[in-house]
């Protein structure tokens, strides 16, 4: 959605738009200042969808995509040794 903060974790800005959505849905609540307050609460909505997913499904899948790919790799180098060792 938007290019991240490289000075704060994932999981920081994670809880930062979690407790931005919430203090906006309180000044919902608490003041008649409804039509910035719904635009705020969409955009830190998806803010938060949005890193909350990167930090619980993105990221882990690229961990495993790098251990599978060193697999890969090890693999070859077993398959061509393999193959040196019967020539």
């Amino acid at each position: 959605m938007l290019v991240r903060y490289t000075g704060m974790t994932i999981r920081s800005q994670s809880y930062l738009f979690t407790i931005g959505f919430i203090l906006t849905l309180l000044g919902m609540a608490l003041t008649d200042m409804w039509i910035p307050m719904v635009i705020g609460s969409i955009i830190m909505m998806g803010l938060m969808v949005e890193s909350w997913i990167r930090l619980e499904h993105i990221i882990p899948m690229h961990q495993e995509i790098r251990a599978l790919r060193k697999q890969v790799e090890q693999l070859r180098k077993n398959e061509k040794q393999h193959q040196e060792e019967v020539m």
